[in-house]
């Protein structure tokens, strides 16, 4: 997720360099020697040692995890974060008291709290990172209440041959929507506006169905 390469006199220093630069710790990081070093004769001819540092998902889990607890504990001092990671996503779970304030009404406050987050990740990393965050169950209760949403904008779009446009949501939400409506014959969705204020659209289209490939875009999670 992240290298660094550095130099010094010798690999024990090398390495020391960006373990205080980071902030690492045990089980971090490992080590990669490019280069031995050499002290040469007299100091002539001598030779750096280079060392290829490679952070590890333990670092970007504790940090995220430092990161979001230093917010949340103002709203709550006895918050519990849980951060695991999988691939290039890491899944964050929050517990507190204060839950359905750290949500927000509609799950904004949960959704900007997400943002936050994978801004601050990636500045930590080489590669993109996903950050998928849930409180209280909230994405399992969401998807609940989105069937329910999905199943009357389908029949108000197949009955009156029209077409259903649906509330702002995260994208989590719209990629949901979309899996939901790829279940209906009849129906096409596809996703319009820009952050935060994108929508998906239910669409009646009869028997076509091309349409869901020009309008059907793939949202992340």
């Amino acid at each position: 997720m992240k290298k660094i390469v550095e130099r010094a006199p010798t690999v024990e220093e090398a390495v020391e360099k960006v373990v205080k630069k980071y902030g690492l710790g045990e089980g971090e990081y490992t080590v990669n020697v490019l280069e031995k070093g050499f002290h040469g004769i007299f100091g002539l001819f001598s030779k750096e040692a280079v060392v290829e540092v490679q952070i590890n998902k333990a670092y970007f889990e504790r940090r995220l995890k430092e990161f979001l607890t230093e917010i949340l504990q103002v709203v709550d001092s006895e918050v519990k974060i849980t951060v695991k990671s999988s691939g290039r996503s890491f899944f964050v779970d929050v517990e507190s008291e204060n839950v359905g304030r750290l949500i927000g009404k509609h799950g904004k406050t949960m959704g900007a709290l997400q943002h936050i987050a994978m801004i601050f990740l990636n500045r930590l990393s080489d590669t993109k990172l996903n950050v998928i965050l849930d409180m209280g169950d909230y994405r399992e209760k969401r998807k609940k209440s989105l069937e329910k949403i999905v199943e009357e904008a389908v029949k108000k779009a197949i009955s009156e041959k029209t077409k259903v446009v649906l509330d702002p949501m995260f994208s989590f939400e719209r990629k949901i929507v979309h899996k939901l409506v790829r279940k209906h014959r009849g129906v096409i969705s596809y996703s319009v506006g820009v952050e935060p204020y994108r929508r998906v659209v239910i669409e009646y289209s009869g028997t076509r169905r091309e349409g869901r490939r020009k309008h059907d875009i793939k949202e992340s999670i």
